[in-house]
Protein backbone atom coordinates (compact mmCIF):
# COMPACT_ATOMS: atom_id res chain seq x y z
CA UNK A 1 0.00 0.00 0.00
CA UNK A 2 2.77 2.80 0.80
CA UNK A 3 4.48 1.58 -2.36
CA UNK A 4 1.08 2.77 -4.19
CA UNK A 5 1.08 5.83 -2.34
CA UNK A 6 4.29 7.08 -3.15
CA UNK A 7 3.88 6.18 -7.01
CA UNK A 8 0.60 7.94 -7.12
CA UNK A 9 2.29 11.15 -5.78
CA UNK A 10 5.02 10.52 -8.32
CA UNK A 11 2.45 10.39 -10.84
CA UNK A 12 0.47 14.02 -9.57
CA UNK A 13 3.74 15.89 -9.60
CA UNK A 14 4.40 14.67 -12.95
CA UNK A 15 1.14 15.74 -14.20
CA UNK A 16 0.91 18.97 -12.00
CA UNK A 17 2.66 21.27 -14.23
CA UNK A 18 0.21 19.75 -17.49
CA UNK A 19 -2.96 20.66 -15.14
CA UNK A 20 -1.61 24.15 -14.53
CA UNK A 21 -0.20 24.87 -18.19
CA UNK A 22 -3.89 23.50 -19.67
CA UNK A 23 -5.83 25.82 -17.21
CA UNK A 24 -3.78 29.06 -18.55
CA UNK A 25 -4.57 27.88 -22.07
CA UNK A 26 -8.15 28.18 -21.31
CA UNK A 27 -7.91 31.70 -20.56
CA UNK A 28 -8.75 34.38 -23.04
CA UNK A 29 -7.17 37.40 -24.34
CA UNK A 30 -9.19 40.72 -24.35
CA UNK A 31 -10.06 41.89 -27.82
CA UNK A 32 -7.61 44.39 -29.52
CA UNK A 33 -8.79 47.23 -31.38
CA UNK A 34 -7.48 49.76 -34.02
CA UNK A 35 -9.56 51.76 -36.79
CA UNK A 36 -8.98 52.53 -40.57
CA UNK A 37 -10.01 55.45 -42.26
CA UNK A 38 -9.74 56.74 -46.40
CA UNK A 39 -10.95 58.11 -48.92
CA UNK A 40 -12.45 56.76 -51.98
CA UNK A 41 -12.03 58.59 -55.65
CA UNK A 42 -12.81 56.83 -59.13
CA UNK A 43 -9.50 56.16 -61.42
CA UNK A 44 -7.64 58.37 -63.45
CA UNK A 45 -9.67 57.45 -66.71
CA UNK A 46 -12.76 58.29 -64.69
CA UNK A 47 -10.97 62.09 -63.30
CA UNK A 48 -9.43 61.15 -60.07
CA UNK A 49 -12.78 62.48 -58.07
CA UNK A 50 -14.06 61.54 -54.90
CA UNK A 51 -16.59 59.13 -54.23
CA UNK A 52 -19.58 59.88 -52.17
CA UNK A 53 -21.87 56.59 -51.82
CA UNK A 54 -19.55 54.11 -51.75
CA UNK A 55 -20.09 50.84 -49.25
CA UNK A 56 -17.22 50.08 -47.00
CA UNK A 57 -16.97 47.13 -45.68
CA UNK A 58 -14.63 44.58 -43.73
CA UNK A 59 -14.27 40.81 -43.05
CA UNK A 60 -13.78 40.09 -40.60
CA UNK A 61 -16.97 42.01 -40.49
CA UNK A 62 -17.73 45.50 -38.61
CA UNK A 63 -19.57 47.95 -38.41
CA UNK A 64 -20.80 49.13 -42.90
CA UNK A 65 -20.21 52.87 -43.59
CA UNK A 66 -20.70 54.68 -46.53
CA UNK A 67 -18.54 57.48 -48.00
CA UNK A 68 -19.06 61.48 -47.42
CA UNK A 69 -19.16 64.02 -50.31
CA UNK A 70 -15.47 64.32 -50.34
CA UNK A 71 -15.26 60.17 -50.61
CA UNK A 72 -13.79 60.03 -46.82
CA UNK A 73 -14.77 56.87 -44.44
CA UNK A 74 -13.82 55.87 -41.46
CA UNK A 75 -14.10 52.90 -39.18
CA UNK A 76 -13.30 52.67 -35.79
CA UNK A 77 -12.81 49.63 -33.01
CA UNK A 78 -11.79 47.28 -36.03
CA UNK A 79 -9.83 44.06 -34.40
CA UNK A 80 -6.01 44.22 -34.75
CA UNK A 81 -4.58 41.55 -37.34
CA UNK A 82 -5.36 40.69 -40.94
CA UNK A 83 -7.94 42.75 -42.44
CA UNK A 84 -9.87 42.93 -45.70
CA UNK A 85 -11.63 46.30 -46.84
CA UNK A 86 -14.40 46.37 -49.21
CA UNK A 87 -15.44 48.96 -51.31
CA UNK A 88 -18.49 48.71 -53.29
CA UNK A 89 -21.06 51.19 -55.26
CA UNK A 90 -23.10 49.84 -58.31
CA UNK A 91 -21.34 50.81 -61.77
CA UNK A 92 -18.24 50.63 -60.64
CA UNK A 93 -15.83 47.81 -60.37
CA UNK A 94 -15.37 46.58 -56.29
CA UNK A 95 -12.20 46.57 -54.61
CA UNK A 96 -10.95 44.71 -51.73
CA UNK A 97 -7.52 45.88 -50.05
CA UNK A 98 -5.81 43.55 -47.46
CA UNK A 99 -4.47 45.35 -44.23
CA UNK A 100 -2.74 44.88 -41.05
CA UNK A 101 -4.36 46.83 -38.49
CA UNK A 102 -2.37 47.56 -35.07
CA UNK A 103 -3.91 48.12 -31.52
CA UNK A 104 -4.43 51.57 -31.07
CA UNK A 105 -3.05 53.22 -34.14
CA UNK A 106 -5.10 54.38 -37.47
CA UNK A 107 -4.74 52.83 -41.00
CA UNK A 108 -5.00 55.54 -43.44
CA UNK A 109 -5.79 54.00 -46.59
CA UNK A 110 -6.90 55.36 -49.90
CA UNK A 111 -9.40 53.30 -52.73
CA UNK A 112 -9.25 53.78 -56.43
CA UNK A 113 -12.42 52.28 -58.38
CA UNK A 114 -13.12 51.77 -62.20
CA UNK A 115 -15.91 51.93 -63.64
CA UNK A 116 -17.14 48.20 -64.32
CA UNK A 117 -16.63 46.95 -67.89
CA UNK A 118 -20.32 47.00 -70.03
CA UNK A 119 -19.61 42.82 -70.78
CA UNK A 120 -20.46 41.64 -67.68
CA UNK A 121 -22.10 38.26 -67.79
CA UNK A 122 -25.44 36.77 -65.75
CA UNK A 123 -23.80 34.36 -63.28
CA UNK A 124 -24.40 30.21 -64.10
CA UNK A 125 -25.96 29.95 -61.09
CA UNK A 126 -27.36 31.55 -57.48
CA UNK A 127 -25.81 29.93 -54.51
CA UNK A 128 -28.55 30.39 -51.70
CA UNK A 129 -27.15 30.11 -47.91
CA UNK A 130 -30.37 30.16 -45.52
CA UNK A 131 -32.47 29.11 -44.58
CA UNK A 132 -32.11 25.78 -45.62
CA UNK A 133 -34.43 24.54 -47.46
CA UNK A 134 -36.40 22.86 -45.44
CA UNK A 135 -38.55 19.46 -47.26
CA UNK A 136 -40.07 18.31 -43.59
CA UNK A 137 -42.57 20.52 -41.60
CA UNK A 138 -40.39 19.60 -38.62
CA UNK A 139 -38.20 22.85 -38.44
CA UNK A 140 -40.37 26.07 -38.15
CA UNK A 141 -39.44 29.45 -38.30
CA UNK A 142 -40.44 32.57 -36.89
CA UNK A 143 -42.99 34.73 -39.38
CA UNK A 144 -39.51 36.72 -40.29
CA UNK A 145 -37.53 35.08 -41.97
CA UNK A 146 -33.62 36.48 -43.25
CA UNK A 147 -33.26 35.80 -46.76
CA UNK A 148 -29.43 35.14 -47.30
CA UNK A 149 -27.66 34.25 -50.95
CA UNK A 150 -24.29 34.88 -52.74
CA UNK A 151 -23.96 36.12 -56.43
CA UNK A 152 -22.26 33.10 -57.98
CA UNK A 153 -20.05 32.88 -60.62
CA UNK A 154 -19.53 36.76 -62.00
CA UNK A 155 -17.22 38.47 -64.51
CA UNK A 156 -14.86 40.96 -61.97
CA UNK A 157 -16.62 43.97 -61.52
CA UNK A 158 -20.21 42.93 -62.22
CA UNK A 159 -23.10 44.65 -60.19
CA UNK A 160 -26.43 42.41 -60.21
CA UNK A 161 -29.40 43.36 -59.04
CA UNK A 162 -32.22 41.30 -57.64
CA UNK A 163 -35.36 40.30 -56.94
CA UNK A 164 -37.15 37.96 -54.23
CA UNK A 165 -40.23 36.35 -54.82
CA UNK A 166 -42.11 34.35 -52.58
CA UNK A 167 -44.74 31.82 -52.64
CA UNK A 168 -47.93 31.04 -50.69
CA UNK A 169 -47.56 26.92 -51.08
CA UNK A 170 -47.01 24.94 -53.78
CA UNK A 171 -50.42 25.88 -55.42
CA UNK A 172 -49.07 29.65 -55.72
CA UNK A 173 -47.53 29.54 -59.47
CA UNK A 174 -47.07 33.27 -59.84
CA UNK A 175 -45.69 34.18 -56.70
CA UNK A 176 -45.63 37.99 -54.73
CA UNK A 177 -42.60 39.74 -56.05
CA UNK A 178 -41.61 41.12 -52.10
CA UNK A 179 -38.01 43.27 -53.19
CA UNK A 180 -37.03 44.25 -56.69
CA UNK A 181 -33.60 45.25 -58.34
CA UNK A 182 -31.82 45.42 -54.63
CA UNK A 183 -28.12 45.06 -54.76
CA UNK A 184 -28.01 43.35 -51.26
CA UNK A 185 -27.70 39.43 -51.05
CA UNK A 186 -29.76 39.61 -47.95
CA UNK A 187 -33.50 41.02 -47.46
CA UNK A 188 -35.73 40.17 -44.75
CA UNK A 189 -39.57 39.12 -45.05
CA UNK A 190 -41.81 40.00 -42.83
CA UNK A 191 -45.67 39.54 -41.39
CA UNK A 192 -45.87 35.80 -42.99
CA UNK A 193 -48.66 33.70 -42.32
CA UNK A 194 -48.41 31.21 -38.89
CA UNK A 195 -48.32 28.12 -40.13
CA UNK A 196 -47.79 28.91 -43.59
CA UNK A 197 -45.01 26.75 -45.87
CA UNK A 198 -43.64 29.04 -48.24
CA UNK A 199 -41.19 29.07 -50.86
CA UNK A 200 -38.47 31.40 -51.69
CA UNK A 201 -36.90 31.88 -55.41
CA UNK A 202 -33.97 34.64 -56.28
CA UNK A 203 -33.95 36.60 -59.53
CA UNK A 204 -30.66 37.92 -60.85
CA UNK A 205 -30.02 40.68 -63.67
CA UNK A 206 -27.00 42.18 -64.82
CA UNK A 207 -26.76 45.68 -66.21
CA UNK A 208 -27.80 44.50 -70.14
CA UNK A 209 -30.87 42.96 -68.22
CA UNK A 210 -29.67 39.45 -68.53
CA UNK A 211 -31.35 37.37 -65.89
CA UNK A 212 -30.91 34.33 -64.37
CA UNK A 213 -33.70 32.04 -62.43
CA UNK A 214 -32.49 30.76 -59.08
CA UNK A 215 -34.35 27.76 -57.80
CA UNK A 216 -37.29 27.47 -55.02
CA UNK A 217 -36.15 26.35 -51.54
CA UNK A 218 -38.80 25.42 -48.74
CA UNK A 219 -40.00 26.50 -45.63
CA UNK A 220 -42.15 26.60 -42.71
CA UNK A 221 -43.53 28.96 -40.22
CA UNK A 222 -44.59 28.40 -36.69
CA UNK A 223 -47.53 27.58 -34.89
CA UNK A 224 -50.21 30.15 -34.66
CA UNK A 225 -49.36 32.16 -30.89
CA UNK A 226 -51.91 31.39 -28.10
CA UNK A 227 -52.38 35.33 -27.74
CA UNK A 228 -53.88 36.35 -24.62
CA UNK A 229 -54.30 40.47 -25.38
CA UNK A 230 -57.18 41.41 -27.67
CA UNK A 231 -57.39 45.07 -28.65
CA UNK A 232 -58.42 47.60 -31.58
CA UNK A 233 -55.25 49.50 -32.92
CA UNK A 234 -56.10 52.33 -35.80
CA UNK A 235 -53.79 52.26 -38.69
CA UNK A 236 -54.34 55.33 -41.33
CA UNK A 237 -57.78 55.61 -40.13
CA UNK A 238 -58.95 51.91 -40.37
CA UNK A 239 -59.39 50.08 -37.18
CA UNK A 240 -58.74 46.73 -36.78
CA UNK A 241 -58.67 44.06 -34.20
CA UNK A 242 -55.12 42.35 -33.37
CA UNK A 243 -54.41 40.08 -30.58
CA UNK A 244 -50.60 39.93 -29.02
CA UNK A 245 -48.93 37.91 -26.22
CA UNK A 246 -46.76 40.92 -25.98
CA UNK A 247 -43.87 39.11 -27.66
CA UNK A 248 -41.35 39.72 -31.11
CA UNK A 249 -43.41 38.31 -34.39
CA UNK A 250 -46.84 37.72 -32.39
CA UNK A 251 -48.85 40.34 -32.92
CA UNK A 252 -51.35 39.13 -35.18
CA UNK A 253 -53.92 41.44 -37.18
CA UNK A 254 -57.16 39.19 -37.01
CA UNK A 255 -59.38 41.76 -39.25
CA UNK A 256 -59.35 42.87 -42.74
CA UNK A 257 -62.22 43.78 -43.92
CA UNK A 258 -61.95 47.42 -44.46
CA UNK A 259 -64.34 48.70 -42.34
CA UNK A 260 -64.20 49.40 -38.76
CA UNK A 261 -63.63 46.55 -36.94
CA UNK A 262 -64.09 46.93 -32.85
CA UNK A 263 -64.86 45.49 -29.78
CA UNK A 264 -63.27 42.10 -29.12
CA UNK A 265 -64.86 40.12 -26.64
CA UNK A 266 -63.41 36.57 -26.36
CA UNK A 267 -65.94 33.72 -25.52
CA UNK A 268 -66.47 32.05 -22.16
CA UNK A 269 -64.78 28.39 -23.90
CA UNK A 270 -61.76 30.62 -25.65
CA UNK A 271 -62.50 29.32 -29.23
CA UNK A 272 -64.44 32.48 -30.58
CA UNK A 273 -64.08 36.27 -30.62
CA UNK A 274 -67.34 38.09 -30.84
CA UNK A 275 -66.57 42.02 -32.77
CA UNK A 276 -68.52 44.58 -33.90
CA UNK A 277 -68.06 45.64 -37.81
CA UNK A 278 -69.56 48.85 -39.97
CA UNK A 279 -68.49 46.69 -43.30
CA UNK A 280 -72.37 46.53 -44.25
CA UNK A 281 -72.64 50.60 -43.52
CA UNK A 282 -74.34 49.63 -39.81
CA UNK A 283 -72.31 48.17 -36.85
CA UNK A 284 -73.17 44.08 -36.70
CA UNK A 285 -72.04 41.75 -34.30
CA UNK A 286 -69.39 38.98 -35.99
CA UNK A 287 -67.78 36.03 -34.51
CA UNK A 288 -64.62 34.64 -35.64
CA UNK A 289 -61.71 32.20 -34.14
CA UNK A 290 -58.90 33.09 -32.26
CA UNK A 291 -56.88 33.04 -36.12
CA UNK A 292 -59.51 35.33 -37.54
CA UNK A 293 -61.14 32.67 -39.71
CA UNK A 294 -64.53 31.26 -40.16
CA UNK A 295 -66.10 34.55 -39.91
CA UNK A 296 -69.72 34.18 -39.32
CA UNK A 297 -72.46 37.33 -39.23
CA UNK A 298 -74.35 37.00 -35.62
CA UNK A 299 -77.09 39.75 -35.83
CA UNK A 300 -79.84 40.06 -38.92
CA UNK A 301 -81.80 42.77 -38.99
CA UNK A 302 -81.22 44.55 -35.38
CA UNK A 303 -78.25 46.33 -35.73
CA UNK A 304 -76.14 47.05 -33.11
CA UNK A 305 -77.19 50.97 -32.79
CA UNK A 306 -77.74 53.30 -29.81
CA UNK A 307 -77.24 56.86 -28.97
CA UNK A 308 -73.68 58.11 -29.29
CA UNK A 309 -72.61 54.15 -30.09
CA UNK A 310 -69.93 53.21 -32.37
CA UNK A 311 -69.74 49.18 -32.65
CA UNK A 312 -70.07 48.85 -28.39
CA UNK A 313 -72.34 47.27 -25.99
CA UNK A 314 -72.16 43.53 -26.15
CA UNK A 315 -71.39 40.56 -24.23
CA UNK A 316 -71.29 36.92 -24.02
CA UNK A 317 -73.22 34.66 -22.12
CA UNK A 318 -71.60 33.32 -18.96
CA UNK A 319 -72.17 29.38 -21.29
CA UNK A 320 -71.47 31.24 -24.21
CA UNK A 321 -74.51 30.09 -26.38
CA UNK A 322 -75.49 33.44 -26.56
CA UNK A 323 -74.49 37.22 -27.03
CA UNK A 324 -76.89 40.33 -25.54
CA UNK A 325 -77.14 43.39 -27.45
CA UNK A 326 -78.72 46.52 -27.63
CA UNK A 327 -80.88 47.76 -30.09
CA UNK A 328 -82.29 51.16 -29.36
CA UNK A 329 -84.25 50.74 -26.68
CA UNK A 330 -84.77 47.11 -27.08
CA UNK A 331 -82.14 44.57 -25.32
CA UNK A 332 -81.99 41.27 -27.28
CA UNK A 333 -80.13 38.16 -26.43
CA UNK A 334 -79.21 35.99 -29.71
CA UNK A 335 -77.81 32.21 -30.10
CA UNK A 336 -73.52 33.02 -31.11
CA UNK A 337 -74.56 30.89 -34.75
CA UNK A 338 -77.55 34.03 -35.31
CA UNK A 339 -80.11 32.01 -34.54
CA UNK A 340 -82.87 32.75 -31.64
CA UNK A 341 -83.29 36.11 -31.08
CA UNK A 342 -84.81 37.19 -27.94
CA UNK A 343 -86.20 40.63 -26.76
CA UNK A 344 -85.80 40.39 -23.19
CA UNK A 345 -86.02 44.27 -21.99
CA UNK A 346 -87.18 47.50 -22.55
CA UNK A 347 -85.06 50.73 -21.86
CA UNK A 348 -87.42 53.35 -20.04
CA UNK A 349 -88.65 55.81 -21.81
CA UNK A 350 -86.47 57.79 -24.46
CA UNK A 351 -83.25 55.96 -23.36
CA UNK A 352 -81.17 53.69 -25.06
CA UNK A 353 -79.14 50.58 -24.07
CA UNK A 354 -75.42 51.33 -24.50
CA UNK A 355 -73.54 48.85 -23.22
CA UNK A 356 -73.90 45.60 -20.85
CA UNK A 357 -72.36 42.90 -18.75
CA UNK A 358 -73.50 39.62 -18.12
CA UNK A 359 -72.30 37.17 -15.10
CA UNK A 360 -72.21 33.64 -14.37
CA UNK A 361 -72.17 35.16 -10.16
CA UNK A 362 -73.57 37.49 -8.15
CA UNK A 363 -72.73 38.35 -4.63
CA UNK A 364 -70.26 35.55 -4.52
CA UNK A 365 -73.07 32.67 -5.24
CA UNK A 366 -74.00 31.33 -8.25
CA UNK A 367 -76.49 33.43 -9.88
CA UNK A 368 -76.45 34.89 -13.20
CA UNK A 369 -77.34 38.57 -13.58
CA UNK A 370 -76.88 41.20 -16.07
CA UNK A 371 -76.01 45.02 -15.96
CA UNK A 372 -76.78 47.79 -18.79
CA UNK A 373 -76.11 51.06 -18.71
CA UNK A 374 -78.80 53.42 -20.46
CA UNK A 375 -78.37 56.86 -21.91
CA UNK A 376 -80.56 59.50 -23.11
CA UNK A 377 -79.88 61.83 -26.26
CA UNK A 378 -77.27 63.98 -24.36
CA UNK A 379 -74.00 61.47 -24.15
CA UNK A 380 -73.52 62.31 -20.27
CA UNK A 381 -77.02 61.44 -19.75
CA UNK A 382 -76.70 57.72 -18.11
CA UNK A 383 -77.96 55.16 -15.96
CA UNK A 384 -76.40 51.86 -14.97
CA UNK A 385 -79.40 49.10 -13.91
CA UNK A 386 -78.80 45.80 -12.51
CA UNK A 387 -81.74 42.97 -13.83
CA UNK A 388 -81.79 39.11 -14.27
CA UNK A 389 -81.10 37.43 -17.28
CA UNK A 390 -85.09 37.43 -18.75
CA UNK A 391 -85.27 41.11 -18.19
CA UNK A 392 -86.98 41.30 -14.28
CA UNK A 393 -86.10 42.09 -11.01
CA UNK A 394 -84.31 45.36 -12.31
CA UNK A 395 -82.51 47.53 -9.99
CA UNK A 396 -80.85 50.91 -10.19
CA UNK A 397 -77.12 51.48 -9.44
CA UNK A 398 -76.32 54.08 -10.79
CA UNK A 399 -79.00 57.11 -11.13
CA UNK A 400 -78.37 60.36 -13.60
CA UNK A 401 -75.07 61.75 -11.89
CA UNK A 402 -73.52 65.06 -13.22
CA UNK A 403 -70.72 63.59 -16.30
CA UNK A 404 -70.43 60.49 -18.23
CA UNK A 405 -70.88 57.01 -17.42
CA UNK A 406 -69.11 54.05 -19.20
CA UNK A 407 -68.35 51.03 -19.26
CA UNK A 408 -70.18 48.72 -16.75
CA UNK A 409 -68.27 45.44 -15.37
CA UNK A 410 -69.01 42.53 -13.22
CA UNK A 411 -65.89 41.64 -10.71
CA UNK A 412 -66.00 37.69 -11.32
CA UNK A 413 -67.34 37.01 -8.13
CA UNK A 414 -70.62 39.90 -9.05
CA UNK A 415 -69.64 41.47 -5.80
CA UNK A 416 -68.74 45.02 -7.78
CA UNK A 417 -69.18 46.69 -10.79
CA UNK A 418 -66.33 48.96 -12.21
CA UNK A 419 -66.98 52.17 -14.51
CA UNK A 420 -65.45 54.76 -15.50
CA UNK A 421 -67.21 58.69 -14.65
CA UNK A 422 -66.31 61.89 -16.06
CA UNK A 423 -67.64 64.39 -13.55
CA UNK A 424 -65.63 67.51 -15.54
CA UNK A 425 -68.31 67.11 -18.95
CA UNK A 426 -67.23 69.74 -21.36
CA UNK A 427 -70.47 70.14 -23.46
CA UNK A 428 -73.14 68.55 -25.39
CA UNK A 429 -70.23 66.81 -28.09
CA UNK A 430 -69.76 63.87 -25.14
CA UNK A 431 -65.95 65.50 -24.66
CA UNK A 432 -64.22 63.80 -21.59
CA UNK A 433 -61.87 65.55 -19.39
CA UNK A 434 -61.25 64.01 -16.32
CA UNK A 435 -63.06 60.31 -16.49
CA UNK A 436 -61.69 57.64 -13.74
CA UNK A 437 -62.07 54.22 -12.98
CA UNK A 438 -64.57 53.58 -10.01
CA UNK A 439 -66.02 50.41 -8.01
CA UNK A 440 -69.23 50.54 -6.17
CA UNK A 441 -70.54 47.52 -4.16
CA UNK A 442 -73.63 45.90 -5.82
CA UNK A 443 -76.05 47.34 -3.15
CA UNK A 444 -74.98 51.02 -4.35
CA UNK A 445 -72.48 51.63 -1.47
CA UNK A 446 -68.83 51.64 -0.82
CA UNK A 447 -67.53 54.01 -4.09
CA UNK A 448 -63.93 53.64 -5.06
CA UNK A 449 -62.18 56.15 -6.89
CA UNK A 450 -59.32 53.42 -8.55
CA UNK A 451 -57.57 55.98 -10.70
CA UNK A 452 -56.55 58.21 -7.60
CA UNK A 453 -54.19 60.27 -7.95
CA UNK A 454 -51.60 58.23 -10.24
CA UNK A 455 -53.79 59.07 -13.61
CA UNK A 456 -51.80 61.47 -15.46
CA UNK A 457 -53.64 65.28 -15.76
CA UNK A 458 -55.70 66.03 -18.70
CA UNK A 459 -56.29 62.09 -19.81
CA UNK A 460 -59.18 59.64 -19.47
CA UNK A 461 -59.45 56.63 -17.95
CA UNK A 462 -62.22 54.23 -19.68
CA UNK A 463 -62.78 50.99 -20.76
CA UNK A 464 -61.82 48.98 -18.08
CA UNK A 465 -62.50 45.47 -17.57
CA UNK A 466 -61.76 42.73 -15.24
CA UNK A 467 -59.29 39.90 -16.04
CA UNK A 468 -60.51 36.50 -16.58
CA UNK A 469 -59.20 35.46 -12.79
CA UNK A 470 -59.70 39.04 -11.45
CA UNK A 471 -56.25 39.95 -10.04
CA UNK A 472 -55.87 42.47 -12.37
CA UNK A 473 -58.21 45.95 -14.13
CA UNK A 474 -56.98 46.34 -17.46
CA UNK A 475 -58.29 49.67 -19.04
CA UNK A 476 -57.66 52.21 -22.43
CA UNK A 477 -56.17 55.78 -21.05
CA UNK A 478 -56.19 58.73 -23.89
CA UNK A 479 -55.52 62.32 -23.83
CA UNK A 480 -58.78 64.16 -23.08
CA UNK A 481 -58.09 66.38 -27.00
CA UNK A 482 -58.51 63.35 -28.19
CA UNK A 483 -55.90 63.75 -30.56
CA UNK A 484 -53.29 61.93 -28.38
CA UNK A 485 -52.86 58.02 -28.40
CA UNK A 486 -54.71 55.85 -26.77
CA UNK A 487 -52.55 53.06 -24.60
CA UNK A 488 -53.88 49.93 -22.70
CA UNK A 489 -53.03 49.98 -19.33
CA UNK A 490 -53.18 47.68 -16.71
CA UNK A 491 -53.58 47.97 -12.89
CA UNK A 492 -53.78 46.05 -9.81
CA UNK A 493 -57.66 45.87 -8.35
CA UNK A 494 -57.40 48.48 -5.78
CA UNK A 495 -55.80 50.75 -8.39
CA UNK A 496 -52.04 50.43 -7.31
CA UNK A 497 -49.55 49.26 -9.74
CA UNK A 498 -50.46 51.38 -13.05
CA UNK A 499 -48.15 49.91 -16.07
CA UNK A 500 -48.84 50.89 -19.49
CA UNK A 501 -48.23 47.50 -21.90
CA UNK A 502 -49.75 48.08 -25.64
CA UNK A 503 -49.19 51.95 -27.30
CA UNK A 504 -51.67 52.40 -29.71
CA UNK A 505 -54.64 50.82 -28.34
CA UNK A 506 -58.32 50.38 -27.10
CA UNK A 507 -61.29 48.16 -26.20
CA UNK A 508 -58.89 45.65 -24.65
CA UNK A 509 -59.85 42.26 -23.74
CA UNK A 510 -57.77 39.74 -21.87
CA UNK A 511 -57.68 35.36 -21.13
CA UNK A 512 -55.07 33.45 -20.54
CA UNK A 513 -54.80 30.68 -23.25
Amino acid sequence: MRQFYLLFRHFILLCLPLIIFSCNESTVDPELFGSISGTVKTSEEAGSLPMEGVTITTNPGTTSVTTNSDGSFSLSEVNVGDVTVNAKKEGYTAVSTPVKVQEGKELVMQVVMGIAPLDSTIPDDITYVSPLDIQKDATRLPNKVNLVWRNGETEKGDTLRFDVIIFEGASDENGTKVASNILDTTFTVQNLKFEQTYEWQIVARNKQLDEVEGKKWRFTTENFPKNGYLFVKDTLGSRDIYSWDLAENHLVRLTKDGGSEVSPRISPNEELIAYASNKSGEYHIYTMDTKGENVVKVTNDKSLVSYNNSGSGFVWSPEGDQILYGHYGDLYTINYNGTGETKIANAPVNRHFKSCDWSAHFNNVSQEKIAVLTQGEKPYDNEIYLMDPDGSNLFLLLGNLEGTISSPHFSPDGTKVIFSLDSLFQDDNGRQLNAKIYSVNIDGTNWTDLSGDDKPAGTNDLQARYTETGGKIIFMNVANDNEGKKNIWIMDTDGSNREKIISNGEMPDLYNP
